[in-house]
Order: C-alpha cells, then structure tokens, then sequence
C-alpha cells in the first residue's frame, strides 16, 4: 500500500511539474486584470437571476404514474390440524400460492 502511494504521488508531482512546463507562470499571471479585494468584488458584482431558467410560478409536475401491481406464485406453508390415534398433530406442506406484487 505503500508502494501504491509513493508511485502516486510521485505521477501527480510529475503531472504537475509537466503542466507548469507547458503554461508558464508569466502567461498565467497575464490574465490577471485588476486583483481588488478578490472574491469580495464579485460577490458585490449583481449576478443573474438563476431562478428565470426553467421555473413556472403555479406549475407543478406532474402527477407519477402509480406503479402496475403484478400476481406471481410463490411457495407457502399451510398447516392443519389432523386427528391421529386419538391425538391432534399438525401436518404441514408446502402449496403454491398467488400473491400481488
């Protein structure tokens, strides 16, 4: 596990040396206009109402569709109560049944 974290870590600093080669931090810093006070200034910046996009006052989805019931067999055990040499047993077996799903 180890092994596995030394070889990553190892690709992602050469990822990182790789992209550093190819964008140069003098190009990089070129499309800096004006810092300011950094996100303070956008926050202050109006932005666009997000709630236009897609949304109806008074609209509402609509209405899921109730799920099909289906009837499938399944395995049940029904037990009854016999009378054997004078004394009650139960004797049980197993019957096939229809049930909704």
């Amino acid at each position: 596990m180890d092994r596995r974290l030394f070889l990553t870590g190892l690709l992602g600093l050469a990822g990182t040396a790789a992209a550093a080669t190819i964008v140069r931090p003098g190009s990089a810093a070129a499309g800096i206009v004006n810092p300011g006070n950094g996100i303070l200034d956008e926050l202050d910046a109006s932005a666009p109402d997000l709630m236009d996009a897609d949304h109806r006052p008074g609209h509402r989805p609509p209405p899921r569709r109730p799920r099909r019931r289906r009837r499938r067999q399944v395995w049940r055990r029904v037990c009854r109560r016999v009378r054997v040499h004078g004394r009650w047993q139960r004797r049980c077996r197993r019957e096939r049944v229809w049930i909704w799903t």
